[in-house]
């Protein structure tokens, strides 16, 4: 294949360009068929497919559309919010809110629930009107609730959303509004953009308004990709320019490897485009993570051109001082049979090992996966034909003018590299034993540091740093505990037993009780156990629904004892008949399976820990079995992903170990009868994966959707440099039969190429510390961190390895008597 490809270039580099610049037409034509969505939904991609949260939001969706797509939008306003002009002004602001024309028709049923609403009930009930408080009625009714134990409820909930600083001023209220689902995804997302404008542009004297929603967070987010992805790219490419003018010291080199990454940046958007919606529909062109795919790329294939250009101008130094015209044929051809295997064998490995993302259950991941795998190959064949047919046809033309041809070695750009590695190699030819002694120490060291590593996820994770979002968001958790939400608990069941409708009746109870778990902050909201109440009670109110049938099937549902199915089935259906349309939302019978109702909660409970711990509370509090409650809404999708990142991982790095072993095994059984040589050069990577995990710990660095991406990259990258240096080893002890020679040569040659390549990648890298989200910061950071680590490992690690496997192999093998 190499002797093929090295013969076309040299035979017809023109053409060879040709057939690249084709390729990066039809590639490009992608953006022509093309599809953006309407409505991008970067957090929302993360739901795993065929998960209890996603065929339980179906479920939802189904039975109670009015329901399935509640987006909460936490109005908050910062100041002294029980003044009564303050009070006054919030409420002409909720109702200038209400009436507007984007955001009224998305109103839920009970659209609102906040401090407002809680002291309009108050001061009704001691007869005062709300539209004419005074700051006395404010605080007499204020008073009312922390005295009266039939409002202890609502007093502990005034508390919860009303925080005062030290001296007991207040110093913000929260509300909740709820909006809904019409089937009009455009219109919800612009009816929460709408009440964050209506606030944000509100002159209230004594108040800062804002309206924090999924959809503000976002449009943020995407604002912050569209920016940042030229941004960063720019960047990267910028680092490697300097760095190729340091290594190369010629600008053609530079402006021909450069050239190359931009063919490579095309492809890969090319294909992207391809397959994204108006194309195959298979990559979402919205995925917050393609900035690393492209600043990943141009780090990852200035490798292969590198290595190219290296044994090009070591071969080219072999035929003289004064070269004849055929030289940089000759050279050229060289250079791709030589570096061919190993670039090859290196691409290949790293694509396969980005492809195990697609065990991974959130889709952004296997896409990404999926995007970098392309990149890859597109880099591997772009900087192995584009580079070395340029680079011959600039060398054929200086060689016809008998000018000078650039022969320096590419393993000579850092100073005193050469003598250091040369040294380091003839210890570890002279004492493998004790280096590996010393490698095997730190990698327990580092796997006791793993195990202390935190996992979480937070919502604030991927909002931009100095965002409106970010701030809101923080001064909520800050002041508030923790965001409100409303939680859906999905519950199936024959809801026409007396089982059933006594868990029902029973659940509702303890999340009623003042005793119900940590993070619910009121009693169900929305719930067929409410409706029930609300029939069966007569509170003399306005709107009283007491109807008495219903409160004699209820009072017949009180005493667990008696209740049979009959009651039960009779209970619901007068419920039914009494108030259909009502009954429709809470409660779906179905023949063809288990009935559905659904529960309401109002919830406030980070999701790293607490509510982990409240998902687990409501299963157990369901008496029947579990597995008939799920949770939707809210931040339930966060803490899904919290549970699955770890369980997603824990497949996916073996899986991607293995498969970079398999390739690798393959290969050296194949091609050098030596599958042994595969281990040995998957083995330094795999210790890197432990080091890499305990740095992440020592430094702080939480394991996330970004940083868990490092991982699956420590070895699709790090096994490049062991490959490399394994097959110059191999070459080397052909040559000189002498294994602490060869290993040697192979530092000193290759191993100098290799501190170029990983300086090159890991700086480039580092362009990623630019990007306002701090999980791609802390990505960049990590990555750039690994190929540190990586190379100390091939450089440490692996040559022992391979000294002992030479030795073993002669002693055996090639003298076996």
């Amino acid at each position: 294949m190499f002797e093929w490809q090295a013969r076309r270039i040299q035979k017809s580099p023109k053409l060879v360009l040709a057939g690249i610049f084709v390729a990066t037409i039809v590639l490009l034509a992608g953006f022509l068929v093309q599809e953006t969505s309407e409505v991008p939904d970067p957090l929302g991609a993360f739901l795993p497919e065929g998960s209890e949260l996603a065929e339980a939001l179906d479920a939802v969706q189904e039975s109670f559309p009015g329901s399935a797509g509640i987006k909460n939008v936490q109005l908050l306003a910062k100041g002294d919010v029980l003044d009564a002009k303050s009070f006054q002004d919030m409420r002409e602001l909720q109702a200038r809110m209400f009436s507007d024309p984007e955001v009224a028709p998305f109103l839920a049923d009970q659209p609102i629930a906040g401090y407002v609403q809680i002291l309009e009930l108050v001061l009704l009930a001691q007869g005062t009107d709300p539209a004419e408080a005074t700051d006395a009625d404010i605080e007499a009714a204020v008073g009312l609730m922390a005295g009266l134990p039939a409002l202890a409820a609502e007093h502990d909930l005034f508390t919860r959303i009303v925080p005062r600083d030290a001296a007991g001023v207040p110093i913000a209220g929260l509300s909740l509004i709820a909006l809904k689902d019409t089937g009009d995804d455009v219109g919800l997302r612009d009816a929460q953009l709408r009440l964050y404008d209506i606030g944000d542009t509100a002159n209230l004297a004594s108040l800062e308004i804002a309206a924090v929603s999924q959809a503000q967070n976002e449009e943020e987010i995407n604002d912050v990709n569209r920016i940042s992805l030229p941004l960063l790219t720019a960047i990267a490419l910028l680092v490697i320019a300097l760095l190729l003018t340091v290594f190369y010291r010629t600008q053609s080199d530079v402006h021909i490897t450069m050239i190359g990454l931009g063919i490579i940046l095309a492809w890969t958007l090319g294909a992207q485009a391809w397959l994204s919606p108006g194309g195959a529909g298979l990559l979402d062109p919205d995925n917050i993570f393609i900035p690393i795919v492209l600043v990943l790329l141009i780090s990852l294939s200035v490798d292969y051109a590198l290595q190219v250009t290296s044994r090009y101008r070591e071969a080219l130094a072999k035929e003289g001082v004064e070269p004849d015209e055929g030289a940089p044929g000759r050279s050229i051809g060289h250079a791709v049979r030589v570096s061919g295997v190993p670039v090859m064998l290196a691409a290949v490995t790293t694509a396969v090992s980005l492809l195990m993302n697609l065990t991974s259950r959130f889709r952004p991941i296997a896409e990404f996966g999926v995007l970098a795998a392309i990149g890859v190959v597109a880099g591997w064949i772009v900087m192995t034909s584009f580079v070395p047919a340029v680079r011959l046809l600039l060398d054929r033309r200086r060689a016809a003018k008998s000018r000078e041809l650039a022969t320096k070695p590419v393993a000579d750009t850092v100073p005193g590299t050469g003598a250091i590695l040369s040294r380091a190699a003839s210890v570890m030819a002279r004492r493998p034993l004790p280096v590996l002694g010393g490698a095997v120490v730190v990698t327990v060291l580092a796997v006791v540091a793993a195990t202390n590593l935190n996992t979480t996820t937070t919502p604030t994770d991927f909002l931009p740093r100095g965002s409106d979002a970010l701030e809101n968001i923080t001064f909520i958790e800050d002041n508030f505990g923790a965001s409100a939400s409303t939680v859906t608990i999905l519950v199936e069941a024959d809801l026409d037993t007396a089982a059933s409708t006594g868990h029902l009746l029973d659940y509702s109870e303890a999340l009623s009780a003042e005793t119900r778990p940590e993070g619910i902050v009121g009693p169900p909201i929305v719930s067929a156990v409410a409706l029930l109440s609300d029939w069966a009670t007569q509170s003399g109110q306005p709107g009283d629904k007491h109807h008495p049938a219903v409160e004699a099937a209820f009072a017949g549902l009180d005493s667990r004892a008696s209740l049979t199915d009959q009651k039960a089935r009779d209970a619901w259906t007068l419920l039914e008949s009494v108030d259909p349309a009502g009954f429709a939302t809470v409660v779906d019978w179905r023949a063809d399976g288990l009935d559905r109702t659904i529960i309401q909660i109002p919830v406030a409970a980070d999701s790293g820990t607490l509510l982990p711990q409240l998902l687990d509370e409501l299963d157990e509090l369901w008496g029947g079995d579990p597995k008939h409650t799920t949770a939707t809404g809210g931040e339930t999708l966060q803490a899904l992903i919290n549970s699955e990142l770890g369980r997603s991982q824990t497949i996916t790095i073996p899986l991607t170990i293995a498969a970079a072993m398999v390739i690798l095994l393959l290969y050296f059984g194949f091609s050098e009868r030596r599958p042994v040589l595969g281990v040995i050069s998957i083995l330094p990577i795999a210790l890197v994966v432990t080091w890499l995990l305990a740095a992440m710990w020592i430094f702080g660095v939480s394991y996330n959707l970004a940083t868990a991406l490092v991982v699956a990259l420590t070895i699709g990258i790090g096994v490049d440099y062991t490959i490399h240096l394994t097959h110059r080893f191999i070459e080397a002890e052909q040559e000189t039969q002498d294994p602490a020679k060869a290993l040697r040569l192979a530092m000193t040659t290759t191993g100098g190429a290799l501190i170029a390549s990983a300086l090159t990648t890991a700086l480039g890298l580092l362009a990623l510390l630019f990007s306002p989200l701090r999980p791609i910061q802390e990505l960049g950071g990590l990555t750039s961190a690994t190929i540190v680590l990586t190379l100390i490992s091939t450089f440490t690690v692996l040559p022992p390895l391979l000294i002992l496997w030479s030795r073993h192999h002669r002693r055996v093998v090639l003298q076996p008597g």
